[in-house]
């Protein structure tokens, strides 16, 4: 069982890594910018040239933590009758069940709307917990003569009940007037559920939209009605199957986003700094991980054990992550499955 744990940490899951930063600090100082800097200026023979500097817009973005645990026990009755395959099994299934559980702290954290107040029983403070931008009076950052009013809200809706290419558009478009695309090392994501990507699938330039759905490698057979130009997308992602892009971003099918809701993120690659969610765990490094904790049985750990993980998360650049409603409603609303 210590293997299995150990390997768990070894193989952290790929999303946690491409979409999340580490921290052990309850609240971390952030740059909201990316790719703005200096600009240069023609040189003069007898001036010198108006200092310059990075554009410093920086929050203080917090991240709660919390430990989580599960426990496994067995009587001697059972053991002595149970295969090697059945106590084995446990150990596995403790494994999903701790990425299922990271997984959807972080989706809680994608999907909520809201800003919050977190108390650090540590030290008795107090320090918040802000959404991806909603509207709550932050102006972001101007971006290559682009400029955002305070009500720039990264939670919409779609104003129909089925998606449309321009939905998707919405999201890179987005994204793209911040910085975060391909030419400051971004990879655009949207996550979509399957009743979504149907209708994904068949966006074509033909049929009025900006660019053409490109089936991914992974996907078996397609035809096109021209030449292909350029590279399909890669058959994974993340640990997800791709199904294919568009534009400029990945899209992926997945039964874990609900159903009328398009996700839309940035990953800057493995644990980069650039990535929207920050993944706090103890400032400790023993402590950090999926860890097994001797029970109080002496047959320890095959009578008695507990598995712990300590962590929690939160936004860390406001601007790379986006939420879009497919609903005819004006008002976005957290999905039920994600309610934090």
């Amino acid at each position: 069982m210590e293997q299995v744990a150990g390997l768990a940490n070894e193989s952290r899951q790929r999303f946690v890594d491409l979409f999340t930063y580490p921290v052990t600090s309850a609240v971390t100082s952030v740059l909201q910018t990316l790719g703005a800097g200096p600009k240069f200026e023609d040189a003069s023979e007898y001036g010198v040239p108006k200092s310059s500097r990075a554009a410093h817009a920086t929050l203080d973005m917090g991240a709660p933590f919390k430990w989580y645990d599960v426990g496994w026990r067995a009587t001697w009755q059972y053991l002595a009758d149970a295969t090697e395959a059945e106590i084995a099994a446990n150990a596995p299934a403790i494994v999903a069940a701790d990425e299922d559980n990271v997984f959807n702290k972080v989706m809680g954290t994608i999907f909520r709307n809201t800003n919050r107040t977190v108390l650090d029983k540590k030290s008795n403070a107090t320090y918040s917990v802000l959404a991806f931008a909603n509207g709550d009076g932050w102006t972001p950052p101007d971006y290559e003569g682009n400029s955002f009013p305070g009500d720039h809200t990264h939670y919409r809706t779609s104003g129909a009940a089925v998606v449309t290419s321009a939905d998707l558009d919405e999201i890179i478009a987005d994204f793209k007037s911040h910085g975060y695309a391909q030419e400051n090392g971004s990879q655009i994501v949207i996550f979509v559920n399957a009743s979504e990507g149907d209708v994904v699938s068949g966006f074509r330039v033909a049929s009025g939209a900006k660019a053409d759905f490109i089936p991914s490698h992974g996907q078996s057979f397609f035809a096109t009605d021209g030449d292909l130009v350029g590279q399909q997308a890669a058959a994974t992602f993340a640990g997800f199957p791709v199904r294919g892009s568009y534009d400029e971003a990945i899209i992926i099918e997945s039964t874990r986003i609900p159903a009328g809701c398009v996700v839309g993120l940035a990953s800057g690659g493995s644990l980069a700094p650039s990535n929207p969610i920050m993944f706090r765990q103890h400032a400790n490094p023993a402590l950090q991980g999926l860890r097994i904790v001797g029970g109080a049985k002496p047959d320890y750990p095959l009578q008695d054990s507990y598995w712990v993980r300590g962590f929690g998360t939160g936004v860390r650049h406001r601007l790379a992550g986006m939420v879009i409603q497919v609903t005819a409603n004006a008002n976005y609303a957290p999905p039920a499955l994600y309610v934090a």
